[in-house]
């Protein structure tokens, strides 16, 4: 397995500060995002995720044997350890050998789209960042950068909202 050192920190237990965990399920975002960490692992929650119904996103159950193993090159032994991890990390449930995506699962396979958008749009980021940096101390004109936004941005309203709504608060 090809972890980062922080998820094998995670997986074997030590609690670290970065890792805040919750106090009802000893849960962190650190550990969830372990789950979901490697490529293969992160396959085979998108495969969960999307081999349900597209307008529910998580809603219909699927068959465990609907998820292709050698899709993912996974061996049986992999398919299964990463499979009990999102199943312990309540990302996905199981109900008679079907497959779906819990609510945290939900949103954690919403936000990872987001991210994945935002990578796509990186260098549309980075023009952002270097017309604020321009700027004085005081920063942009929370109506200028609204404009760049939108003009740099214009149809993925999923960051535009983040970007915007993150500069309001400074």
């Amino acid at each position: 397995m090809c972890y980062s050192y922080l998820c094998r920190i995670v997986h074997i237990g030590i609690n670290l500060d970065v890792s805040r965990t919750t106090e009802s399920e000893g849960l962190s975002v650190a550990m969830v995002l372990c789950a979901i960490s490697d490529d293969k692992s992160l396959s085979l929650f998108r495969s969960i995720a999307n081999s349900s119904d597209s307008t529910s996103v998580g809603h219909q159950p699927i068959d465990e044997s609907r998820i292709s193993m050698s899709y993912i090159n996974l061996t049986p032994n992999q398919y299964y350890s990463r499979i009990n991890r999102l199943r312990s990390m309540g990302l996905i449930n199981r109900r008679k050998a079907r497959y779906s995506l819990s609510s945290l699962g939900r949103i954690l396979y919403e936000t990872q789209n987001t991210i994945d958008i935002a990578i796509q749009n990186r260098w549309k980021l980075v023009t952002l960042d270097s017309l604020e940096s321009a700027f004085t101390e005081e920063g942009m004109p929370f109506e200028d950068r609204n404009k760049y936004v939108n003009a740099l941005l214009g149809d993925r309203v999923e960051i535009k909202n983040i970007l915007l709504h993150s500069y309001v608060k400074k």
